[in-house]
């Protein structure tokens, strides 16, 4: 169905155990990736809303422990996140690019930000170490307002795939003993490879973390591809049935 420059369609796709029909509104005209990435969200909160059927959650608003964990986000949703911030009212746009400078230089500190930012420069380095490192430092995500995301409908995809069923509190814990993650299906992967022509490339090491956000603004790669909705969603969906 379409109407007003975009398209919706019913997506079916299986994704492990899981049978997903979920809705998707696209844009008709050529956009950049960012310009679906709303879409994306919609389509891997109902691969969440699925893998937690009937399980009691423990996460609530207010407990942010999990929103100091390292975040990895591809560079498509670097971009929608960078004109979110630009759409900001001045004041809250400058304290929230405050709190990145702050998360910067900590990273710095600690030895963390060049590997964090660079694929080539964690040889030896298993995703699971820098995450325990990066949790070690303690340092809050610059979208965390008094425990709470400020950006929760916009919340990055990796962050939808999170949820426990443990107690909130072990979640502060430095190695998280005793959390019990829900077993979700991680698809956020996909949207790395998302800008790839090339379907055999691997692109799972595609990352960096939200909170150096700002410092891989400096350095991105400009000018973006512009395809239609129906085709970004088409290479996202591609990416996970090639996981």
């Amino acid at each position: 169905m379409a109407d007003s420059g975009h398209v919706t369609a019913t997506l079916r796709l299986a994704v492990g155990e899981l049978r997903i029909a979920h809705p998707i509104t696209v844009p008709t005209a050529p956009v950049p990736a960012a310009g679906v990435v709303p879409a994306l969200q919609g389509l891997v909160d109902a691969v969440v809303s699925a893998a937690e059927m009937g399980k009691a959650i423990s996460c609530r608003k207010g407990c942010g422990a999990c929103c100091r964990q390292l975040v990895p986000i591809s560079r498509t949703e670097g971009e929608q996140l960078l004109e979110l911030i630009e759409r900001l009212p001045s004041a809250r746009r400058e304290a929230v690019l405050a709190r990145f400078a702050t998360a910067a230089q900590s990273l710095k500190q600690a030895g963390l930000a060049d590997a964090l930012l660079d694929p080539a420069r964690r040889t030896g380095k298993s995703d699971r170490e820098l995450s325990v490192a990066y949790f070690a430092q303690r340092i809050p995500c610059p979208f965390l307002e008094e425990e709470s995301c400020s950006i929760h409908r916009d919340r990055p995809l990796v962050c939808r795939e999170y949820l426990v069923t443990s107690p909130a509190e072990l979640c502060a814990g430095p190695t998280q003993e005793g959390v019990t993650p829900v077993a979700v299906p991680k698809v956020s992967p996909a949207a790395r490879g998302l800008e790839e022509n090339r379907p055999e490339v691997d692109t799972l090491e595609r990352w960096f973390p939200l909170a150096l956000l700002m410092e891989w603004a400096r350095t991105r790669q400009r000018g973006a591809t512009r395809r239609p909705g129906p085709v970004w969603v088409q290479r996202f969906v591609q990416r996970i049935s090639a996981k």
